[in-house]
């Protein structure tokens, strides 16, 4: 430390500094010698703090800070000692005129043990001018939880907006959990739970909670093995026994040509082909590895079909090749219409409607190759029951490829109208494995009785859950001689009311009552599902639900039943 940065006292400066008797009389401390003593930024800082109960002061600092020498130090003193800094003022108030010293009554020093003393700032002053102590405005930690093991060591980040570091101190709720040094430096020590607080010394604060748990013994990867493509990334992660902790969690590369990883988070990037291991250390020396292998980057991609025809209810599996000793770990495969066909990530298309849809896959480095995919007709067969089917064995029904049933609820306006087979079915279907759906017939001849028996339906229906839409019956040929928006409004009506209780909702009716009677334009708006009966014939219009036969066998049913293909799987759960 430079001379300019220590002063040291006279033994004469210190006797009239520094006087105490034997029988602890009073210091005193003269006007002309606090004037020599060169005050700094970390004066008027380390006042503020014992001011705010944040750190304690020596018996020297008392009398050196207490500028107006009333026997108090008061944050006028700390105001005071600024302006010395910064040249406001160069006064520091002279003594009594009728005393040779100033005494504190309420400051009292501790004997010296050299007739020379030396007194030296806390910190060492900066080597440029000095600038005036700034007000903090907010404090904050870069952790507001964190969990160790016991030993690990952590320093938390302390960002003070209009000032620094130095303006802070750090306590701990529980020491015997975690301590905590002026620094921010946090150490566990035992289980359990502390509150690390950092306070500035105007009174704002920060906390971080702090769990510390016993520190594991042993650690696994989420990959034991794993193939890359050059340039192709991975990111580990890695698990510890339950109830135990370990934050620091390191990552190594046995050969850093092949493959790289970053210490902290485990981010891998493979390099050039061949082979390597890496490592996740505890700080106990614990690890876990990975082998690893890395290949070419793919230069060309083929799939096993350029183009492929399905039916609703069919799937697909492709496969993806690559050029000669190439590896692809992230590849896609993705659809261009899902709502054609999905496929999922090992190549599987599922057909849901019909239509068109693109199948691509692609690795890391964006080679591509694609399948055009044509869905047409179904094989998602599904029967309609109610009451006149009588006892039914929905096992046998299922072993026959029949996978989705929709079941009659009920019809009409009241609850009581309930299908007395209902129940049964449903219990029956469920416990089958079937999907389930439900309808209710209407007698309805306005948009105000279709509210009625949606209210009826949802009475009865109450607590079901069904995969399939819950459908509106509309056959009754009284109504059909109503108008096109009548016809229609009824239908939105009950729909409606089903789809704000929970419910999908759809509308059932032949295909020249969807030409004449209702909007079919309407429904699709509303998010209404379409249920086409049509005989014997393929279906004229687009519908989700086709019901081709009202004369079908079944194997487990003893009397004929509706017969029904799922030209829509987007509307099944």
């Amino acid at each position: 430390m430079t001379s300019k940065f220590r002063k040291i006292l006279s033994s004469t400066i210190a006797g009239s500094l520094l006087i105490c008797s034997v029988i602890g009389s009073t210091m005193s401390v003269s006007a002309a010698t606090a004037s020599k003593y060169e005050y700094s930024v970390t004066d008027s800082t380390q006042l503020q703090k014992y001011l705010v109960s944040l750190c304690d002061l020596t018996d020297t600092q008392k009398v050196l800070y207490d500028i107006d020498k009333n026997g108090e130090l008061t944050i006028t003193d700390a105001t005071n000692i600024q302006k010395i800094v910064v040249g406001l003022t160069s006064d520091i108030p002279s003594e009594n005129p009728t005393s040779s010293t100033v005494e504190s009554t309420t400051m009292t020093a501790t004997k010296p043990t050299q007739a020379t003393t030396t007194i030296e700032p806390t910190t060492e002053q900066p080597t440029t001018e000095p600038k005036p102590t700034s007000v903090p405005k907010s404090v904050k930690l870069n952790k507001n939880d964190i969990t160790f093991g016991i030993g690990e060591k952590y320093t938390l980040l302390t960002t003070v907006e209009n000032g620094d570091i130095s303006q802070v101190a750090f306590t701990t709720s529980d020491r015997k959990v975690a301590t905590v040094d002026n620094n921010g430096k946090i150490t566990a020590v035992g289980t359990g739970t502390a509150t690390i607080t950092t306070n500035t010394y105007n009174g704002l604060k920060a906390q971080c909670k702090v769990t510390v748990k016993k520190l594991a013994n042993s650690i696994k990867l989420d990959k034991t093995s794993i193939t890359l493509g050059v340039g192709e990334q991975y990111d580990f992660s890695s698990s510890i026994p339950n109830g135990t902790a370990a934050y620091f969690r390191s990552y190594y590369s046995d050969n850093t040509a092949i493959a790289t990883v970053q210490k902290s988070g485990g981010l891998m990037t493979a390099k050039t082909a061949g082979t390597t291991t890496i490592r996740c250390k505890l700080s106990s020396g614990k690890e876990a590895t990975c082998k690893v292998t890395v290949k070419s980057a793919p230069s060309r991609v083929t799939v096993s079909d350029k183009s492929a025809t399905l039916k609703v209810g069919q799937s697909k599996t492709l496969k993806a090749t690559l050029n000669n000793n190439a590896y692809s770990y992230r590849s896609t495969w993705t659809s261009s219409n899902t709502y054609v066909a999905t496929v999922n990530s090992t190549g599987k298309i599922s057909a849901k409607s019909q239509g068109t849809a693109t199948i691509t896959y692609k690795t890391y480095n964006g080679k591509t190759a694609s399948c055009k995919l044509t869905v047409s007709g179904s094989v998602a067969k599904c029967i309609d029951v109610s009451t006149w089917q009588g006892s039914i064995d929905f096992n046998k029904v299922k072993s026959a490829g029949y996978n989705y049933v929709i079941i009659r609820a009920g019809y009409g306006k009241e609850k009581s109208q309930k299908d007395n087979m209902f129940e049964t079915n449903y219990k029956k279907a469920k416990s089958a494995g079937l999907k389930v759906g439900a309808y209710w017939f209407s007698y309805a001849m306005s948009p105000s009785t279709a509210t009625a028996e949606a209210d009826a339906c949802l009475s009865c229906i109450k607590g079901k859950k069904f995969e399939l839409p819950v459908y509106y019956d509309m056959e009754y040929q009284p109504a059909m001689s109503t108008s096109n928006s009548n016809y229609t409004k009824m239908a939105v009506n009950f729909c409606n009311k089903l789809k704000s209780n929970g419910f999908k909702s759809g509308v059932y009716s032949s295909a020249s009552v969807y030409d004449y009677l209702l909007n079919r334009k309407t429904l699709k708006n509303n998010g209404i599902s379409i249920w086409n009966a049509e005989w014997y014939i393929k279906p004229s219009i687009t519908c989700d639900v086709w019901q081709y036969s009202e004369k079908g066998q079944v194997n487990g049913i003893s009397s004929s039943v509706d017969m029904n293909y799922i030209h829509n799987l987007n509307v099944v759960d």
